[in-house]
């Protein structure tokens, strides 16, 4: 790609963000593995919530555990969980799996909290507060968005580990990776908020997607299966239901890349036909993703 087209291309997007008033902290473009655009609001690039990006890192996590024979996509949450378990739980809880727990349909009549609503708050058992809802659905038959999906997960690979997942992941993922000493909030018990609370610098951003792009190798190290990311960032959702989703990754317009997305306009956009990974940190309720998605198309040409 031109260095000129690419600039002109981010020049518009401020320009279209500022209009909006939309605030941008960092934006960073990576093409075959090198960075070609590198820019922040503040001098030093610091540490920001990634908010849901953080369900994307532990979608690799569950990979990882996979791939060491400690996970399996049709296993049963409730075998791991028996002592959370309500007196005769119903065949919907009971038959969900760590796909559905992947793919958003574990079949919850509810989204139940989120990081800034109020019961989160008061709620401090969080794995006992997820088996005493209502699942109205049987797993598989709806998508329904719930942090709670990544929380238990995140439960899940601990206890199948026998450790912190922090301390899981240390040697496994983050290191790699270049993320010393990373910050991940926690919830009252002391797990991994795992749905978001994840903090990282726009090069961890783009660290993590280059990750990504390169089927699961970084720096000549492979931290997770190929075989792993192939599903995890392809649409795992019916092709009738108007959502695109895979394995905590969702799938952009053009129906051939994916992201990692996360409120506020935090984003890691792989374009594979690009050989290019785009890292976003933003601080806005307003259509960033809409602004960076034309973006992308200006650039593509």
């Amino acid at each position: 790609m031109e260095n000129k087209q690419l600039e002109n291309a981010f020049w518009e997007l401020q320009k279209a963000l500022k209009n909006e008033e939309i605030l941008l902290n960092y934006f960073q473009v990576r093409q075959h593995g090198q960075i070609i655009l590198d820019w922040g609001r503040l001098l030093q690039k610091t540490r920001l919530n990634t908010w849901s990006v953080s369900k994307s890192f532990i979608s690799v996590a569950a990979g990882i555990a996979m791939d060491e024979g400690l996970l399996a996509l049709d296993e049963k949450l409730c075998d791991s969980f028996p002592e959370f378990l309500p007196e005769n739980p119903s065949e919907n809880l009971t038959g969900l799996t760590v796909k559905n727990l992947l793919t958003m349909t574990t079949g919850l009549e509810s989204p139940l909290f989120f990081t800034d609503d109020k019961e989160r708050y008061v709620t401090k058992d969080w794995i006992s507060y997820f088996f005493s809802q209502n699942f109205s659905d049987a797993p598989g038959e709806r998508f329904l968005y719930s942090n709670f999906n990544t929380y238990m997960l995140a439960c899940l690979i601990e206890r199948k580990a026998g450790k912190d997942l922090m301390e899981y992941l240390e040697e496994k993922l983050f290191m790699p990776l270049k993320i010393d000493s990373p910050d991940w909030t926690r919830c009252p018990m002391g797990h991994i908020h795992a749905a978001n609370g994840l903090y990282l610098t726009i090069d961890e951003f783009g660290n993590f997607g280059q990750m990504v792009l390169d089927g699961g190798v970084f720096d000549g190290k492979r931290i997770v299966s190929e075989q792993y990311l192939q599903m995890a960032v392809k649409n795992q959702l019916p092709d009738s239901w108007d959502t695109k989703y895979g394995f905590q990754f969702w799938m952009n317009p053009d129906g051939k890349s994916f992201r990692a997305d996360g409120k506020y306009g935090q984003y890691i956009i792989i374009l594979p036909e690009m050989d290019m990974v785009i890292a976003v940190q933003s601080l806005d309720s307003g259509n960033v993703f809409g602004k960076v998605w034309e973006f992308v198309e200006k650039i593509k040409g």
